[in-house]
């Protein structure tokens, strides 16, 4: 039951990492303005793209300094 279970679990996040990362592949990054309203929490987590996330995240830190 628990071997089951395990090769459920493994073949879902199988799938959720290569369906994340071809989307990650197959799309250009947007660039994002960089001023207070766009580096707010909330406007970083609205961004969808994982990448243009991460981007925007450091582009603001970045600012910061």
């Amino acid at each position: 039951m628990q071997t089951k279970l395990n090769t459920v679990l493994l073949i879902v996040a199988t799938i959720a990492l290569v369906f994340t990362g071809y989307r990650e592949m197959n799309s250009k990054p947007q660039i994002h303005d960089v001023n207070d309203g766009a580096c707010t929490q909330e406007a970083i987590k609205a961004i969808s793209s994982i990448t243009e996330r991460a981007v925007q995240s450091s582009r603001c830190a970045q600012r910061g300094k």
